[in-house]
């Protein structure tokens, strides 16, 4: 075979390759199935750092999550807050400063992505993106924040997806269903405490110090006639999720959840362990609740031993298993309200 043959060959077989890798890609980026190499992208760069509230990490990743939503086709909207917590500063809560006040304001931020649905009325899904602040190791939460963000990063791709391919069919298509409603993907800030236990501010310096990021968002909602209202629009469910990606990951529906949202999430096929529980946890769906909206709490709370240590990192994370409620979780939304 001659030299010229063989480049020439050599430079179809690459070009083979090359059209395959992408067209691989392209049908990866259209699937309305989650993609399992989308949420390790998302994981990894979740877990890259520790993002604490109010750090220059966590600005970083909020940049980067907004520059994704907007990629997919999202309103993206930041809201900004300013909220109280322990400073760390302070000799009495382990600081070196005499002069620090023991409490000090600090600016968090929520992100708030929009998908406009064709009828009047909202659905609200959203999840912590901060990680817990450790002094004496780097806590990258890759369970605890991560696995619950790199999903609802997912789900903006896919809810898009659905919606064009819908919008190009004739007439006559399905209504009724939450999938119709427009949907709030919040990302909230500052659900974990500055101290090592969830109610130590309080106890110490009278301040809630968790779930600053959900109250914030809560207390921007609207009470009107028609109940509780985003952007004029009711609420017709909260979803929050949080601890939903571990390699033994065993799903719980928690105590004050609406028992018919639960019945039509646990209604659809899937791989997803996941059932109802009777254990009552404080997460970000407490100010919800607080306004009497129909929630869904959503958390692993049987695999442990790693939270809130060092050991929360990729290594015990699914990505398989994440995709796997993902995709249960938008065949719940295409379900009739």
């Amino acid at each position: 075979m001659s030299r010229l043959l063989k480049t020439l060959l050599l430079s179809v077989f690459a070009l083979g390759l090359t059209h395959s890798a992408v067209a691989g890609a392209t049908d990866s980026a259209q699937s309305t199935e989650f993609q399992v190499s989308h949420i390790d992208a998302a994981m990894k760069r979740f877990t890259k750092a520790p993002h604490p509230m109010a750090s220059a990490e966590q600005k970083k990743l909020a940049q980067e999550i907004k520059a994704g939503l907007s990629k997919h086709g999202w309103q993206v909207q930041s809201q900004k807050f300013k909220t109280k917590i322990p400073n760390l500063a302070h000799h009495q809560l382990g600081g070196q400063d005499k002069k620090a006040a023991p409490i000090k304001e600090v600016e968090g931020e929520n992100i708030i992505a929009i998908s406009k649905g064709s009828e009047r009325c909202m659905v609200l899904i959203g999840g912590h993106y901060d990680t817990k602040f450790y002094k004496d190791f780097a806590f990258v939460g890759a369970n605890d924040g991560g696995s619950s963000t790199a999903a609802m990063q997912e789900l903006a791709r896919v809810v898009q997806i659905i919606r064009r391919q819908e919008s190009s069919k004739p007439a006559g298509k399905e209504s009724g269903r939450f999938l119709d409603c427009s949907i709030a993907l919040t990302f909230f800030d500052g659900e974990e405490a500055t101290l090592p236990e969830w109610s130590d501010a309080d106890r110490l310096l009278g301040i809630t110090d968790n779930t600053h990021g959900s109250r914030a968002f809560a207390a921007s909602l609207s009470k009107q006639f028609e109940g509780v209202t985003y952007q004029n629009l009711p609420i017709k469910a909260v979803l929050i999720l949080d601890m939903i990606g571990h390699k033994n990951q065993q799903l719980f529906i928690t105590n004050g959840s609406n028992p018919q949202l639960a019945q039509k999430l646990l209604g659809q096929k899937t791989n997803t362990k996941i059932s109802t529980a009777n254990i009552a946890i404080e997460d970000d769906h407490i100010p919800f609740a607080q306004m009497g909206l129909p929630f869904l709490h959503i958390i692993d709370w049987t695999n442990l031993a790693e939270w809130h240590t060092p050991k929360d990192t990729l290594e015990i994370i699914s990505n398989k298993n994440i995709a796997d409620f993902g995709d249960m979780l938008v065949r719940f939304l295409k379900q009739k309200r």
